[in-house]
């Protein structure tokens, strides 16, 4: 026996090692009885009309359709069985029609129930999210929040290691974030950004060398506890993070400076009076001084108005710019926006 034939065998056999996984399955046991049920009646019809009855214009192809047409218990009448046999085949066919339908539809529903729970329970895959927040610390639902009213619900997923008491406003799944193949189920490999809030900083760094590991382009963010971690993460590459350093400074500003608290406060969430925004100079806004970058951003979004508090440029920031200060393309604008009233 030549080379060629043994892999040709092997193909076949793995071939139908497929066609055995997908007859185990519901819908491929349905798909199976409604295609067997549909070519057997057709058989029988043509077998008890044509051959038996002598009729020569039922012929398979009408067989075909009567029994599709008799199954789905439709009938139209263009084509009816005479008396004896005939008659029996149609009511098999009927029959079994009800049955496969019925098995189709009730097949049909428990997939979209199941996946209804396991989405639900949390069980189910995160797919086609830009953000994924990984974490079970409190600062995760301040997260998810902040993300949901600055409109990105649909795009946000949550992987959390323990069920979660209230459904959150997001889909979310529950698994380990430690394993790797939980990151990828949770979509972790195709997302752009991945937000940390976990409770221990140790597992905090762990996660982000996975997540680098999944996925290099991902732009990571992570809120930690101390500034040991903080640095740390920073070492691997993670881009943001956000330490009780930072926490404990605007909490002193309580002390001898509360209306400082009270503004950073308001401005950190879309929720305040006012909410800070970053606005990158396209080639519309290069050129320009900041006072008409100003007038052009609240003519373009009417009820708001706009001021300029700072701007990045590369790893240079100039807070609070002179008014004749001209921007050029890729300058990132830090923009205090609140309502016009």
């Amino acid at each position: 026996m030549s080379i060629v034939v043994v892999h040709r065998l092997i193909r076949v056999v793995k071939g139908l090692k497929k066609v055995r996984r997908v007859l185990y399955t519901k819908l491929g046991f349905v798909a199976t009885f409604f295609t067997t049920m549909w070519v057997v009646n057709a058989l029988l019809f043509y077998y008890s009309e044509h051959v038996i009855a002598g009729r020569e214009e039922v012929d398979l192809w009408t067989s075909l359709y009567w029994s599709i047409i008799t199954m789905a218990t439709i009938g139209y009448g263009d084509i009816t069985p005479l008396k004896g046999l005939g008659w029996v085949v149609a009511g098999f066919a009927a029959v079994m029609g009800i049955l496969a339908y019925t098995l189709t539809v009730s097949v049909i529903a428990d997939a979209f129930l199941s996946a209804s729970i396991r989405k639900t329970l949390g069980m189910a895959p995160l797919k086609s999210k830009d953000v994924v927040v990984i974490g079970d610390s409190d600062s995760c639902m301040e997260v998810i929040d902040e993300l949901v009213l600055n409109g990105f619900e649909d795009k946000t997923g949550w992987l959390t290691p323990k069920q979660l008491r209230i459904e959150p406003r997001v889909d979310y799944m529950v698994g380990d974030p430690s394993d790797e193949g939980v990151l990828k189920k949770a979509g972790v490999d195709r997302a752009k950004h991945v937000i940390l809030c976990l409770s221990d900083d140790s597992k905090a760094l762990h996660i982000a060398l996975l997540v680098k590991k999944v996925n290099k382009k991902a732009s990571i963010s992570a809120i930690v506890s101390n500034t040991k971690t903080e640095d740390l993460l920073r070492e691997i590459g993670v881009k943001h993070t956000l330490s009780n350093k930072l926490l404990g400074r605007a909490i002193a500003s309580a002390v001898f400076e509360p209306s400082v608290l009270l503004f950073i406060s308001d401005v950190t969430s879309v929720r305040g009076k006012g909410d800070l925004i970053e606005v990158v100079v396209d080639d519309k806004l290069a050129g320009r001084d900041i006072e008409s970058i100003e007038e052009y951003l609240d003519k373009d979004s009417q009820g708001y108005r706009h001021r300029v508090l700072a701007i990045v440029r590369g790893k240079e920031m100039d807070i609070a710019p002179s008014r004749d200060y001209k921007v050029v393309s890729g300058d990132r604008l830090v923009v205090l926006r609140t309502k016009a009233s």
